[in-house]
């Protein structure tokens, strides 16, 4: 995890993001890319106008960056390994893993709001696309989110792959020594019990961590449920696989993981079903 990609448009909210990222990269001693996709509008048609107005963008972009470099080395006060790289093209999520895969950035920390009018370029659904797309591990950072340390992850589950997703967080969570509570959600006309002691016991076993613990909850909306336990255990990052029409999205008709990151009010760190390890 040393190679950070922050896509951002520099609005207010997208920076949330940039400094919860450098605070992260001072952590693992992480190099950041910010990362600007410089798109005009596709009614544009004057081509001479046309590539003067791009290269006013990128101009633009460019003076933004250093900006914002410069306030976030006085802000974080270490000098963190920062560059700044722009891009065009669309889709944008297709774009941004294009990159990551030109790169090899390990994670992805974006932001889940930002500016309106000609600034909303990547943040809002954007976001969603790029979780539901990313090769990387996704960070999405809400707007009114700061970093904290990250002591405890609260990781939710349906159980249906948890000893193989186990060994990807136990191996996250052991980058920073933070306890991992794992939650599963279960309906409330649900009857069906589980031997608890035995599940922390083997996840235990499989993810080769001790630092886990294994909580049930119910409720008929999932994301209320996950949101609630995450804010009663104080939780420093959740912590989410999506990628397919998994149990919880099949039974409530929207993909949870996309919920989360849109309303939930801890970071959500979301891993792809294909990087299981």
């Amino acid at each position: 995890m040393n190679k950070i990609l922050v896509p951002t448009d520099f609005s207010e909210p997208s920076k949330v993001a940039v400094f919860y990222a450098a605070h992260l990269a001072k952590s693992l001693d992480a190099n950041i890319t910010l990362l600007a996709v410089v798109n005009l509008n596709t009614a544009t048609h004057n081509v001479i106008n046309k590539q003067h107005l791009l290269d006013a963008m990128i101009e633009g972009a460019q003076d933004d960056a250093a900006q914002l470099i410069s306030e976030i080395n006085t802000k974080v006060h270490e000098e963190i390994s920062i560059d700044f790289k722009w891009i065009t093209g669309i889709p944008i999520p297709e774009q941004i893993e294009q990159f990551v895969q030109d790169h090899d950035m390990d994670m992805i920390v974006m932001g889940t709001k930002g500016a309106t009018g000609l600034k909303k370029v990547l943040i809002g659904s954007n976001a969603a696309a790029v979780i539901d797309n990313s090769s990387v591990p996704v960070i999405a950072v809400p707007d009114n989110a700061a970093y904290e340390n990250i002591q405890k992850i609260v990781y939710a589950t349906d159980l249906t792959n948890v000893e193989e997703e186990i060994k990807t967080i136990g191996m996250f969570a052991s980058l920073f020594d933070a306890a991992i509570k794992v939650l599963h959600v279960r309906p409330t006309d649900s009857i069906h019990k589980l031997d608890e002691n035995e599940i922390v016991a083997d996840l235990k076993k499989q993810a080769k961590y001790d630092q886990i613990d294994f909580s049930i909850t119910h409720g008929d909306h999932i994301a209320e449920a996950v949101e609630k336990f995450t804010t009663e255990q104080h939780a420093d990052l959740l912590v989410m696989f999506t990628h397919k029409l998994d149990f919880y999205e099949k039974l409530f008709g929207r993909g949870v993981t996309r919920e989360l990151a849109f309303h939930g009010k801890v970071p959500l760190l979301t891993f792809n079903k294909t990087m299981l390890a």
